[in-house]
């Protein structure tokens, strides 16, 4: 999954540096560049880690739910 964020992140950075003026670009080094996209990349992980703890909260919630549902019914 690393990889699907760092080209994402990749991308991301493409688009900036195509908003960026030439003078602005030259100021930029590349390791700055890398560091965004490092940056970039770290944070999709960090959004799709906390979504995948708030679906699997959610789907405990449901089993639980259903669970005492058919409990009820017995």
């Amino acid at each position: 999954m690393s990889l699907h964020y760092q080209k994402h992140a990749k991308e991301v950075v493409e688009r900036f540096q195509q908003m960026l003026s030439d003078d602005q670009v030259d100021v930029i080094t590349e390791e700055h560049f890398q560091e965004l996209e490092t940056l970039i990349t770290a944070a999709l992980g960090v959004v799709h880690s906390e979504v995948s703890h708030k679906a699997a909260k959610s789907l405990e919630n449901v089993a639980r739910e259903l669970r005492q549902e058919a409990n009820e019914t017995d």
